[in-house]
């Protein structure tokens, strides 16, 4: 997909602000290391959805961040092991507060409110097709924040009778798991998840398809959630 109009406004105000905050701590090599783990975060949160974005320019990492803080940061930031899956979708903070932090925050929430994302278009066309294939798609995004985005955009967009639900780690397992077969008995159904789901769960039973909203850092990410549908001949 290629960004456009307001969604390629954001992003590159996003870079642009990503610069400064790195050029302004020049001289400082640990505030300019941190700087730049937290602005990598925010792109990718940008790059995932606004309301993503919302939530990582709302929680700034400062310097007092300590040494395991640091780490816990670098490994979610790279798709870390496969232990962090069902605790891994939190956006993580997006470094300290710049003068157009105000200004992204307000972009980012009034594009989270409207229609017309280049990438959320695409995707409700490929599920529109799959749904009308006969598939039972699982969608995958990387935050808890781009799964509400994209399952409140895509009510009422797919075919009449197609339920639809959300599942992220913000429920427990024993949640998760009773969303997952309370929507399977649905005929027709799509599921938006978290990584809290792939991996430790088998979803072959209700889902026949994967589509990634977002692509993992970590290539096995993408082996763990496709899976959960497709047991690779085990």
């Amino acid at each position: 997909y290629t960004l456009t109009g307001d969604w390629e406004r954001f992003f590159q105000a996003v870079l642009d602000y990503c610069r400064d905050i790195v050029e302004a701590a020049k001289g400082d090599k640990l505030r300019q290391r941190l700087d730049f783990w937290g602005t990598l975060a925010l792109m990718r949160c940008a790059a995932s959805s606004p309301l993503a974005a919302v939530s990582a320019l709302r929680t700034r990492a400062g310097l007092e961040t300590g040494e395991a803080e640091r780490e816990e940061l670098l490994d979610r930031l790279f798709d870390g092991t496969s232990d962090a899956l069902p605790d891994d979708d939190v956006e993580p903070p997006a470094g300290t507060e710049g003068p157009a932090l105000g200004a992204l925050i307000a972009q980012a929430e009034q594009l989270a409110g409207q229609a017309g994302d280049p990438k959320l278009r695409l995707v409700t066309e490929h599920l529109q097709k799959l749904v009308a294939d006969g598939f039972n798609p699982v969608v995958f995004c990387r935050y808890i924040a781009t799964a509400h985005y994209l399952g409140r955009h895509l009510k009422g967009k797919l075919a009449e009778g197609v339920a639809l639900d959300i599942v992220t780690g913000e429920l427990t397992p024993d949640e998760r798991e009773e969303r997952v077969e309370a929507l399977g008995e649905a005929e027709r159904r799509v599921l938006v998840a978290t990584d809290c789901l792939s991996e430790g769960i088998n979803l072959q039973e209700q889902f026949d398809a994967v589509v990634h909203y977002d692509l993992s850092w970590n290539p096995t990410r993408h082996e763990q959630r496709e899976g959960r549908v497709d047991r690779f001949g085990q």
